[in-house]
């Protein structure tokens, strides 16, 4: 699995690979029951301390998006449809967020939107 890390983000690297494997899952490109690579590998690929992907990993099992088996890895977990409220509340803090950064670094709602609807397109071609 790449991953690539931007060091000169200000995202904290443990947050660039979480972010990173939670558009692999919507894109299709892991799905339920893949399994990660090691903490090791990862740590190893990224030059990383593996603490940092410890880190990532337990964040995406608090998420519910991986399960983590002692002895045998990480996994996907299967899709699990949350509830229609908690849903839209989920999607409207990320769009706010979203908004909140592209307004920061200059851009209005139309150019967040139309890169949206780009972002979109690709990943449904990835699939």
């Amino acid at each position: 699995m790449y991953l690539r890390l931007e060091y000169q983000s200000g995202e904290p690297i443990y947050k660039q690979i979480v972010e990173q494997i939670k558009y692999k899952v919507a894109s299709g490109q892991l799905k339920a029951m893949d399994r990660l690579p090691s903490i090791r590998d990862v740590a190893k690929q990224l030059k990383v301390n593996p603490r940092t992907v410890v880190k990532a990993y337990e964040e995406l099992e608090g998420g519910g998006l991986v399960v983590m088996r002692q002895g045998q890895g990480v996994f996907i977990t299967p899709t699990q449809a949350a509830p229609a409220k908690a849903r839209q509340k989920a999607i409207a803090e990320m769009a706010k967020r979203m908004l909140a950064e592209a307004s920061r670094i200059g851009a209005d709602h139309q150019e967040v939107l139309a890169i949206v609807e780009e972002t979109v397109q690709k990943m449904r071609e990835v699939k």
